[in-house]
């Protein structure tokens, strides 16, 4: 059997609910695991990804029928690596209990802490965009949180899928992480089980489905979606690299990445000119890139054919949709060129849906203000993107605009970077990994209260009620004094 025609096999509902009882009774014997263990799990599952380099390099590019293996090695298996990495030179400072200061007249030498409580038995359901990144990046987290994780891989990358599962399973115990292949109906089962925390990466439609399936054990979740991430141009942006730079973000992956730049705005007036530099920008960098090594293709051909409709249907409108080097679809290989389409109008597809492909609009806007209300008054994005040289715009930018997260002058970093949280808001998702909050995400962060003898609010409401309780409820009703 060729990697082309390797196919995961789907995990049965049996076997998956045998995982899932078995994970919650290995958890119930060793609820708060020490560091050291929590810091040997995630050092063999570095090992894992470490020795199926070549594997998933393999496997990636059978999915999409084409994935550069630098691609593969900085941005899936080795995106899951750094993050390991710096979960491990972390970790003990996130475990140590978090003391909060009382205040002594009140509570005279009681005590309080937080302290990070493994929540159990997490579910991951990943998505077909990046197949191994987004399967197992949380999953670092979830484990240094002391829990235990079953994992939901994506039935259109079913060479990913077969090479991650049997690496699992040859690395890991399955009481401690399991791998579950499957179809949307094993996905649905998968949904319903009554798992401590469930996370859920993919579209707002399938969302709304897990969301619902969790609700009824009342399972909380983490849903990482997507929107229309816009990216706004100011009159300081214009220049060769940035647009370059916006470019070559834009096309990584072949556009199908949650945080990948959607529509573009530029000062009214300006569209041919950015089209012009965009255009020269392009083709400096790939003077032919459909066919090129670097390219990737839709992973399916229902993605493509959906992302070429946007295209005829912007085109039959009388929109301008350009190829910048000229470049033609390759429907065989399922590679589509860096197509631009100026100025449509909102009711076009291109405006509504999230493309996941190089189509970009480009539209227009009058001010800045106007700009962020554009974006504001429409589902929160996962990203927004602002491309200046004005440190003023970027602070107006940052507290004005609502979305996930926020780059400026780069496309991503702030979805890749360890040391920073990542997450939607609203329309785009909620809950977050990566960084202290994604330990935090999947923890319980557990109040610990130890009374003194001497604490003064628990004399004062002993019964009878006298006259400690009436001081500390008139000393509550004193208004402070203005501060200075």
């Amino acid at each position: 059997m060729t990697m082309t025609d390797t196919v995961a096999a789907s995990t049965p509902t049996d076997q998956i609910r045998r995982i899932f009882d078995a994970q919650r009774q290995a958890f119930g014997s060793d609820r708060y695991p020490s560091v050291e263990l929590r810091l040997e799990r995630l050092q063999r599952l570095d090992a894992m990804l470490i020795d199926r380099r070549q594997a998933i390099r393999d496997a990636l590019a059978a999915d999409f029928d084409q994935h550069h293996p630098l691609v593969t090695d900085l941005f899936e298996s080795g995106g899951v690596i750094a993050r390991s990495r710096y979960i491990q030179s972390q970790l003990a400072s996130w475990m140590a209990d978090d003391v909060r200061p009382l205040e002594p007249l009140v509570h005279g030498s009681s005590t309080a802490r937080v302290i990070h409580q493994p929540l159990g038995v997490i579910g991951n359901i990943g998505p077909w965009n990046f197949p191994v990144e987004s399967a197992l990046v949380m999953v670092a987290d979830m484990m240094a949180a002391g829990n235990r994780v079953m994992v939901k891989t994506s039935e259109y990358a079913p060479a990913t899928a077969a090479v991650l599962a049997e690496a699992i399973a040859e690395f890991f115990d399955p009481t401690l992480l399991a791998a579950v292949t499957g179809d949307a109906q094993t996905a649905a089962f998968f949904a319903s089980l009554p798992f401590d925390h469930l996370c859920f990466t993919g579209g707002g439609t399938t969302a709304r489905l897990v969301a619902e399936a969790a609700a009824k054990n009342l399972t909380p979740t983490t849903l990482e979606l997507g929107g229309k991430n816009p990216t706004v141009f100011t009159d300081s942006g214009f220049e060769a690299q940035l647009i370059q730079r916006f470019l070559y973000f834009r096309v990584f992956k072949g556009g199908q990445v949650c945080t990948s730049p959607d529509y573009v705005m530029v000062p009214a007036g300006r569209a041919g000119e950015w089209v012009e530099m965009a255009k020269a920008a392009w083709t400096e960098l790939y003077p032919n890139y459909v066919g090129h090594v670097d390219a990737t293709g839709a992973i399916n051909e229902r993605h493509y054919q959906r992302v070429m409709g946007y295209v005829d249907e912007a085109r039959n409108a009388g929109v301008e949709v350009v190829s910048l080097n000229g470049d033609e679809p390759d429907p065989a290989r399922r590679q589509i060129p860096m197509y631009v389409a100026v100025e449509p109008t909102e009711d076009l597809a291109c405006m509504r849906d999230e493309i996941f492909g190089p189509l970009t609009p480009v539209i227009t806007y009058d001010d800045l203000d106007q700009a962020m209300s554009f974006i504001n008054d429409r589902p929160s994005p996962l990203a927004a993107y602002l491309v200046t040289r004005d440190d003023d715009d970027v602070e107006r930018f940052a507290r004005t605009v609502r979305s996930g997260g926020m780059g400026v002058n780069v496309f991503g970093f702030q979805g890749a970077e360890p040391s920073i949280p990542f997450g939607g808001v609203g329309a785009s998702g909620s809950g977050c990994h990566a960084a202290r909050e994604g330990f935090a995400n999947f923890s319980h962060t557990k109040s610990v209260f130890e009374c003194a003898d001497d604490d003064g609010l628990m004399h004062a409401i002993r019964p009878p009620y006298g006259d400690l309780a009436q001081a500390f409820a008139d000393a509550v009703f004193t208004p402070l004094e203005p501060s200075a």
